[in-house]
């Protein structure tokens, strides 16, 4: 083969590869967002063997049953799963290894967590982030499969779930071809360490179910936390741009109506009129750099 045939020939391989590669991030691998941080050795042992065995090419995936992640019935169709996909599951499951809970079995990442770590987060032109390519490879391969398990909460207040709990399952250990018992060793082990550290400050000793439960209930309530504040900085920043869009001696009156709800009339007349003057300027300016700045999308 001359060198022009050999040019031809390596650049149509060379489109036709790029051709097959549709996603933003072929090859992705899980990066610890804290590098300095050391984890227990038996997470270090789960994570190396997640790592290392290659969970996505065990041949549980082409015999066990597959189930819908929300209603549990029974999927008859069979979900290819290609290189990229492949791939994809291979990073999240060492994630889920790095972040796992001993005890309760709770992985501690959301899934934009996980998909930032990863690397499978994409942007669009607004900048606003995308995990659609985690939550299809847990959704429709590991939550499916039963190697992890999705708890969904609603959240009336803005309609919609609050991000997902997982918890992984005994399947989760075959996958990455991790000993079982040494997991349950493991976890009696820790458990007993936390119900003495629970002794010491004087409440009894808990059950792996209360372990559990107490996992969930601290998961909602922070989860109601930040929802919480998240609304109460858009609102806070929709009034800072209504308040920019004003002159500045209308911006100020409004200023003083919004501090006229706070306080009593008699508070007011206590501060006096340097103080009052100084409090209206003060959030003035805040306001005013608050509109300014780039609205929390997180």
């Amino acid at each position: 083969m001359d060198n022009l045939s050999f040019f031809t020939a390596s650049q149509a391989k060379l489109r036709t590869s790029k051709a097959h590669c549709y996603v933003n991030n072929p090859y992705p691998c899980y990066r610890p967002p804290k590098e300095n941080v050391k984890p227990p050795r038996i997470i270090c042992a789960i994570r190396q063997a997640a790592r290392t065995n290659a969970p996505s090419k065990h041949p549980i995936w082409r015999v066990a049953p597959r189930y819908h992640p929300i209603t549990h019935s029974v999927l008859n169709n069979q979900r290819a799963m290609n290189s990229h996909r492949s791939r994809a599951i291979d990073a999240i499951i060492e994630c889920l290894a790095a972040h796992v809970n001993i005890v309760t079995g709770k992985v501690h990442m959301s899934l934009a967590q996980i998909s930032d770590a990863c690397g499978l987060t994409t942007y669009n032109t607004a900048g606003k982030p995308c995990y659609s390519r985690t939550s299809r490879a847990i959704n429709e391969h590991l939550e499916a499969i039963g190697a992890i398990f999705c708890d969904r909460i609603w959240d009336k207040t803005t309609g919609s779930y609050i991000p997902n709990m997982i918890w992984v399952t005994k399947l989760f250990f075959v996958l990455i071809n991790y000993e079982y018992g040494k997991y349950l060793s493991a976890q009696k082990q820790q458990l007993s360490w936390e119900n003495q550290k629970l002794r010491q400050a004087g409440e009894g000793p808990i059950t792996l179910t209360e372990a559990r439960r107490r996992a969930k209930a601290e998961h909602i309530r922070r989860a109601f936390t930040f929802r919480t504040q998240k609304l109460a900085r858009s609102k806070q920043y929709r009034r800072a741009r209504k308040l920019e869009a004003m002159d500045e001696r209308q911006a100020r009156g409004s200023i003083l109506q919004d501090l006229v709800k706070i306080y009593r009339v008699e508070e007011l007349g206590a501060m006096g009129y340097i103080e009052l003057n100084r409090m209206i300027t003060q959030r003035y300016h805040a306001m005013c750099k608050l509109a300014s700045s780039t609205p929390r999308t997180g």
